[in-house]
């Protein structure tokens, strides 16, 4: 199966939200594993498998995001931030070595 990479950057004011979301993206759009990147440096790491192993509701769950990650995406040019009130998000195309560095790098806990 082929996938794509995404950063995601994503300035708000202070909150418990991450500010940086690594994404893999399969062809279909559907998203099977997600980094969270918090500004304390704190990371969540996040897979379908995780919750289809932990939950019968949702077993059958193939994607971390509702809907097609490209049909959610379609007005974010590559690079450029998009502002919506205090919030500006921006997308970058990266790496499949980059997101598994970022899969792999240990949990900074508090």
């Amino acid at each position: 199966m082929s996938f794509s990479y995404y950063r995601c950057d994503w300035i708000h004011p202070e909150s418990g939200d991450p500010v940086i979301i690594y994404y893999e993206v399969d062809a279909e759009g559907d998203v099977p594993r997600l980094v969270d990147v918090f500004a304390d440096g704190r990371r969540e790491c996040a897979s379908v498998a995780d919750f289809c192993s932990r939950n019968r509701d949702m077993a059958g769950t193939h994607s971390l995001v509702e809907g097609s990650f490209y049909d959610g995406v379609r007005n974010v040019v590559d690079g450029l931030f998009i502002c919506e009130g205090q919030e500006r998000i921006s997308l970058t195309l990266t790496s499949a070595e980059k997101f598994e560095i970022e899969w792999l790098r240990p949990a900074r806990s508090h």
